[in-house]
C-alpha cells in the first residue's frame, strides 16, 4: 500500500489514492453493516413484536424496549422510522414513541462498542467462517448466523482499510491542521452531521472518526465534536420518512430531532469535561507512549463517548417526555383527519415492509378490518337479499367493491413483502396470509353476487322468499354468520378452542341446511313456473351459505397452520 499511495506529491503522498482508498473502506464498512443487519433481523425480527409491546407500560420499559429493538436491528434510523409508521397508523401515541427514540439512541451505542475492538487478526477467519455459513450451512438459523458473522468481518476490515489508507496522513501537515479544526465545536458538529445525513448512517461516521482516532489523527475532543454532529445529522432519514404522512408522523420525527439538538447542545458546553471523563473510565495503556498510545486507546474512548452521550441524555431528558411531544404537536398542528374510505388501508405502512416480521404484524390487524367489513357484508346481504330495495342492493354492491379493494391492497402489500429478504417462517407466513385474504375476498364476493343476481330476479319476477323464513331457514343463516364470526376472531387473537369450533361446526351446519332444503321443499308447489324459480333461488342461497361456512373453516385452519396450533 505504500507504493501505491507514494507520488510525486510535495510531501510525497498520493492524496487521490488516500482518498480511494479511504472511501473504499466506507463501503466494505456499509456493505458490512447491510449484512450485519440483514442478519440480525432475520434472527431477531420475530420477537421485535413482543419487545414493542412492553412500551405500554411507562416510559423507562419504552426506553429498555428502543434499546433492545434498535440493538437487535442495529440501526436507530430503522427504528425511528418504524415508530414513524406506527404513530401515522393508529398503533402508537406520540408520548408512547418519545421513550422508544430515546432507547433507540441507547440502542445504536452498541455498534459503536463492537467495531471500537480491535480484532485484525481474527477478520480474515470472520470473513472465512461468515462465508462458509452463510452460503452452505443446512439450516436458515446458521445461514443468518453466518450473515451476522460475515457481516462484522467486513466492519473491521473496512475500518482497517479506512485506518491504514490515514496512515500515511500522520506527517501530513495539512490534515493535520484541518484535524485540529474539529476542536472548534461548531464546525466539527456541521462536518458530522452533514456526513451522517448523507450516507444515512451515524455507525459509518462513527467508524471513520474510529479509524482516523486509531491512527492518532484525531483528537477526543475534536471526535466528540463529530459524533454530536452525527447525533444531529442521523435524525434526517426519520423526518425524510415522515413526509407526506399524518402530522403525527412528521411529530415523531420532530421529537428526534429535538431530543438529539438539545443534547447536542447542552453537551457543547462540556466538551472537556467528557473528554476527562471518558478518559477515566476506559482502558488506558500507559505502556505505550506517542501515537502508540493514543492510537491504543482512542478507539474505545471514542465508543464510550458516544455511549455516555446518549445515555446521559436519555437520564436527563427521560423526565420530560411530556413537554417535547407537546412541543411536537405544536410545531407540527394535527389537521382534521379526512373520512377514510373503507377500501383504503389503514394499517400498511412503507416503513414495516424494512422489517417482514412487523410488517406481517400490520398485515394481521389489516385483516381483522377486512374482515369486520367482510362480516357485515354477509349479515346486512342475508336481511337485504329478501327485503331490499335496489337502491339498498347498490348500496350494499358498493360496500362489497370496497371490502375487495382493501382485500386488493394487503394482496399487494403481501407481494411487496415477499420481495424483501425474509426468513422461511415469514415466508410460510406470507402465504398463510395471502390465502386467508383470498377467502376473505371470496366470501365478500359471494354475497355480492347473491344480491346481485338473486335481487335482481326477486323483484323483476316478483318472488316472495319471505314466506321461504322459519326456525329451520333462520337457524341455517344464523348458524353461517356466527361461524364466519368466529373465523374472523381468530385472524386477531389466535385460539384453539376459537378455531376448533369453527372447524367443528361443518358437522351442524350440512344438517341445518339439509333441514332447510326440506322445509323449502315442502312450503312450495313446484307444478306453478314462480315457485319452480323460488326453489331455484332458495336452493342456491342455502349452497352458498354453505360455501361461505366452508371458506370460513378455511381461514381457521390457515390461522392455526400460521400459529403451529
Amino acid at each position: 500500500m505504500t507504493d501505491y499511495l507514494a507520488d510525486i506529491d510535495p510531501v510525497g503522498l498520493n492524496l487521490l489514492g488516500i482518498f480511494g482508498l479511504l472511501i473504499g473502506g466506507l463501503a466494505l464498512f456499509l456493505l458490512g453493516l447491510e449484512f450485519l443487519t440483514g442478519g440480525l433481523k432475520a434472527i431477531a425480527g420475530s420477537r421485535l413484536q413482543s419487545l414493542i409491546g412492553v412500551l405500554t407500560a411507562n416510559r423507562f420499559r419504552g426506553v429498555l424496549a428502543g434499546a433492545a429493538v434498535t440493538a437487535l436491528l442495529n440501526s436507530s434510523t430503522i427504528t425511528t422510522v418504524l415508530m414513524v409508521g406506527f404513530v401515522s397508523a393508529g398503533l402508537m401515541t406520540l408520548t408512547q414513541a418519545v421513550p422508544m427514540i430515546m432507547g433507540a439512541n441507547i440502542g445504536s451505542t452498541v455498534t459503536a462498542q463492537i467495531i471500537a475492538f480491535d480484532v485484525s487478526r481474527l477478520t480474515p477467519y470472520m470473513l472465512a467462517i461468515g462465508f462458509v455459513l452463510h452460503a452452505f450451512a443446512p439450516r436458515a438459523l446458521l445461514q443468518q448466523i453466518g450473515r451476522v458473522v460475515l457481516g462484522l468481518g467486513l466492519l473491521f476490515m473496512g475500518i482497517q482499510l479506512m485506518g491504514e489508507s490515514t496512515h500515511p496522513l500522520r506527517t501530513y501537515q495539512p490534515f493535520i491542521d484541518a484535524m485540529q479544526d474539529m476542536r472548534n465545536p461548531l464546525f466539527g458538529v456541521i462536518v458530522g452531521a452533514v456526513f451522517t445525513a448523507i450516507v444515512q448512517s451515524s455507525a459509518a461516521t462513527l467508524a471513520v472518526v474510529i479509524a482516523l482516532s486509531g491512527q492518532g489523527l484525531m483528537p477526543l475532543e475534536a471526535a466528540i465534536t463529530l459524533i454530536l454532529g452525527a447525533n444531529v445529522g442521523t435524525c434526517g432519514t426519520a423526518l425524510l420518512a415522515s413526509i407526506g404522512k399524518t402530522p403525527e408522523a412528521v411529530q415523531v420525527g420532530v421529537v428526534h430531532l429535538v431530543f438529539n439538538a438539545l443534547g447536542v447542545v447542552i453537551a457543547l458546553f462540556l466538551i472537556p469535561q467528557m473528554a476527562e471523563f471518558v478518559r477515566w473510565v476506559s482502558p488506558s495503556h500507559p505502556e505505550l507512549e506517542g501515537l502508540a498510545r493514543l492510537a491504543a486507546e482512542a478507539p474505545r474512548q471514542v465508543a464510550n463517548v458516544h455511549t455516555l452521550f446518549s445515555v446521559a441524555n436519555t437520564l436527563l431528558l427521560i423526565w420530560f417526555t411530556g413537554p417535547i411531544a407537546r412541543f411536537a404537536q405544536l410545531v407540527v398542528p394535527k389537521r382534521a383527519k379526512a373520512a377514510k374510505a373503507a377500501g383504503d388501508p389503514q394499517y400498511l405502512d412503507e416503513s414495516s415492509l424494512t422489517v417482514p416480521s412487523l410488517g406481517l404484524q400490520r398485515v394481521r390487524i389489516e385483516l381483522t378490518r377486512l374482515g369486520a367489513q367482510v362480516l357485515d357484508v354477509v349479515q346486512r346481504g342475508s336481511q337485504m337479499v329478501s327485503t331490499g330495495t335496489m337502491e339498498e342492493i347498490n348500496q350494499m354492491l358498493d360496500q362489497d367493491k370496497e371490502a375487495d379493494r382493501l382485500a386488493l391492497e394487503i394482496l399487494q402489500y403481501l407481494g411487496r413483502l415477499s420481495e424483501v429478504e425474509h426468513s422461511a417462517d415469514e415466508g410460510q407466513q406470507i402465504v398463510g396470509y395471502t390465502q386467508v385474504t383470498s377467502h376473505l375476498e371470496s366470501i365478500s364476493g359471494i354475497v355480492g353476487t347473491t344480491l346481485m343476481t338473486v335481487g335482481q330476479q326477486r323483484m323483476t319476477q316478483q318472488i316472495d322468499l319471505l314466506r321461504l323464513r322459519d326456525a329451520a331457514t333462520t337457524q341455517f343463516s344464523e348458524a353461517v354468520i356466527r361461524n364466519l364470526e368466529q373465523a374472523i376472531r381468530t385472524i386477531e387473537a389466535p385460539d384453539p378452542e376459537e378455531v376448533a369450533k369453527v372447524v367443528d361446526a361443518k358437522a351442524s351446519i350440512d344438517k341445518l341446511a339439509a333441514t332447510a332444503r326440506q322445509v323449502v321443499l315442502a312450503k312450495l308447489q313446484l307444478a306453478e313456473k314462480t315457485d319452480v324459480v323460488t326453489f331455484r333461488l332458495a336452493m342456491d342461497l342455502i349452497e352458498q351459505g354453505r360455501q361461505i361456512a366452508q371458506f370460513s373453516r378455511a381461514i381457521a385452519k390457515n390461522v392455526a397452520a400460521l400459529q403451529g396450533i
